[in-house]
């Protein structure tokens, strides 16, 4: 009986990513490459502009092995930064914007990035102070007068391509190296998605998150047209209309992402072909909701150490929506197998460990030889010398057939949406606190059904209370949005086992929020209060609402702010931006925004304007 689904290649692949990309640049050079709103770049423009910041990275010294800082969100340069540093020899690293500072000076200090290339809006960002930028300015400027030939590629398939940094246990967030083999078996071998000249694949991810790397470069070493989402936290409104407008065939998306667009946008699918979802479990409700639209969806599964992908089900059945959906099997020339704590596999039907092999595994942590030696373990089946296999630490089974069925984490490990969370740098975080004796944090169900982060803390007397506040405040200093826990339980001692450990079971769930019908608390006054506590009703489920709840206590999350702000506009004439949800998180807060919007647009408009509106309004 075999023990390990799919089977290992002996056969590297020999070009680079970059070199997969010229080969379409030369082959279609008036084909259009990025759509950005109403901009159309072509192969030709966009190799040509990649080509001239190429020669001015190596002039920075850029070559094999230099890590070079992008400091951007989802746009046309981001995409030319991107190709040129590999065309330049180096691998990028992903900085995003929205990161606490101490974070992103970490990130650049532990890659050894020594250059930074950022978009102008940027430039001033506290994490990049003592690294020397280049602008990223959108008429490309800054390498102008370059040659427009690519510069010699110096870089091989073993090289890095990129370097992305992933939540850490201990509270240093930790750099998988990903190299330019690995990205060509996504982009070449990966056979999972058809992708050809007639594609259109939409980019919604964050640069930081690994899905970006499917979007572009499966999408540009394939000849396909990728369509560039606005920067931002995407609304299901957004996706929808991104994927009308640009004629979008096949999307990828996180599991909660999916989730959210097909519950609140039903038929946002229905014109895409095929729909890849992954990041964590995906939601059989929603997944027959696309089915029945004709639509192909895939079910993939792959943490950043296996290069987006290693595992897919590529179309899902209903049938297989009436449970728990299968992650599918081993792409090409990877292997899976289930393993018990000693490494020797287990029969089908049972649970272990799942084990990824093949070129899809990543380099490894740089910088962290232990870490890496036992995460990255040799692979006794592979056929190259000193070949090695990634140990996921997911738990899961295996049908007799090979397909493969995600049951868990043997850790503590969680996703959030779509992001890789390890709740220890949660908890190392806290611990640095002045105030804070001890931290535990959970993972904690809110009526809607997403999950939250819980922090569960003692803490002295000088804090005060509530805790939720000044905790979350110095967090979001130091750790990004999605690592930051909504609720908090503050406890005189955490719960122990009796062998002294802490009593993860025994840790009490936060307590309900107490509501506007609570003598104690203020309930929403007037128009404005009102229509966001309904809105939040509405979309959290829950029972009245206080003026002064926390829209995140209340179990809100990115993917429900930029649903706030989209139901908040369509009763009011104006424009939100959903920053402001996390600005201003409380229902007096956030009314006194919209009131402020709401002057601001009032006044722009005639007395004929204003009356429609006050009619609108009075009407909705």
């Amino acid at each position: 009986m075999r023990t390990t689904v799919g089977q290992a290649t002996a056969t590297p692949p020999r070009w680079c990513v970059h070199e997969l990309f010229a080969e379409q640049a030369a082959a279609r050079p008036g084909a259009v490459a990025l759509e950005y709103g109403e901009l159309k770049v072509s192969y030709r423009e966009l190799d040509t502009r990649a080509n001239q910041l190429a020669h001015l990275l190596r002039e920075f010294g850029v070559r094999p092995g230099s890590a070079v800082g992008v400091c951007a969100v989802r746009g046309p340069e981001m995409v030319v930064a991107l190709l040129a540093v590999l065309k330049a020899g180096g691998h990028y690293l992903p900085l995003d914007p929205e990161y606490p500072a101490d974070r992103l000076a970490f990130m650049l200090a532990d890659s050894g990035a020594e250059l930074v290339l950022v978009q102008p809006e940027y430039a001033d960002h506290p994490g990049l102070a003592d690294r020397p930028t280049v602008l990223l300015a959108p008429d490309g400027a800054a390498a102008a007068d370059r040659p427009t030939d690519a510069p010699a590629s110096t870089a091989t398939a073993a090289d890095l391509a990129y370097v992305m940094y992933t939540s850490g246990s201990t509270g240093r967030p930790k750099a998988v190296g990903v190299t330019h083999r690995n990205v060509h078996q996504l982009v070449r071998r990966g056979r999972f998605a058809d992708l050809d000249a007639g594609e259109v694949v939409l980019h919604v991810a964050s640069l930081s998150f690994d899905a970006a790397t499917f979007e572009l470069w499966a999408t540009l070493c394939s000849g396909a047209r990728v369509a560039i989402m606005p920067a931002g936290i995407p609304s299901a409104a957004a996706v929808e209309a991104a994927i009308r407008a640009h004629g979008v065939t096949l999307v990828l998306l996180t599991a909660g992402l999916f989730q959210h667009v097909v519950r609140t946008r039903e038929t946002a699918f229905a014109t895409v072909r095929r729909v890849l979802v992954g990041g964590d479990v995906l939601a059989p409700t929603e997944a027959r909701a696309v089915l029945a639209q004709g639509v192909e969806l895939s079910n993939v599964y792959g943490p950043t150490e296996t290069t987006v992908f290693c595992v897919v089900r590529r179309g899902v059945t209903e049938a297989e929506t009436l449970g728990a959906v299968p992650i599918g099997t081993p792409v090409p020339d990877t292997t899976a197998a289930v393993l018990d704590q000693h490494g020797d596999p287990v029969p089908a039907g049972e649970c272990g460990e799942l084990v990824i092999g093949g070129p899809v595994v990543a380099r490894g942590y740089l910088g962290r030889p232990a870490l890496t030696a036992e995460r990255f373990v040799p692979d006794p089946q592979a056929a190259e010398p000193g070949a090695r296999r990634y140990r996921t630490g997911d738990l899961a089974r295996r049908d007799a057939d090979g397909t493969l069925h995600y049951v868990g984490r043997a850790d503590q490990q969680v996703k959030i949406l779509g992001h890789r969370v390890e709740l220890g740098e949660i908890e190392a975080a806290l611990g640095t606190h002045p105030e804070v004796r001890s931290a535990v944090v959970t993972v904690h169900r809110t009526p809607a059904g997403d999950k939250q982060l819980v922090g569960h803390v003692t803490v002295t007397e000088a804090l005060g209370e509530p805790v939720g506040a000044p905790l979350r405040a110095y967090l979001r200093d130091r750790l990004p949005d999605y690592l930051v826990p909504t609720a908090w339980v503050r406890l005189d001692e955490l719960p122990l086992t009796s062998n002294g450990k802490i009593d993860r079971a025994a840790l009490p769930a936060p307590a309900p929020t107490a509501t506007a019908t609570d003598d104690a608390r203020p309930a929403p006054d007037g128009p404005l209060e009102q229509a966001v506590a309904e809105v939040w009703q509405e979309l959290l489920e829950v029972g009245a609402v206080a003026a002064d709840d926390d829209f995140f206590e209340l179990g809100g999350h990115s993917l429900l702010a930029t649903q706030v702000v989209a139901l908040l506009c369509e009763r009011f004439p104006v424009e939100l931006p959903v920053s402001a949800v996390f600005e201003h998180p409380t229902v007096t807060r956030l009314a006194a925004e919209l009131l402020r919007a709401l002057t601001d647009h009032v006044a722009q408009l005639s007395d004929t304007e204003v009356e429609s509106m006050l009619t609108q309004v009075s009407e909705g």
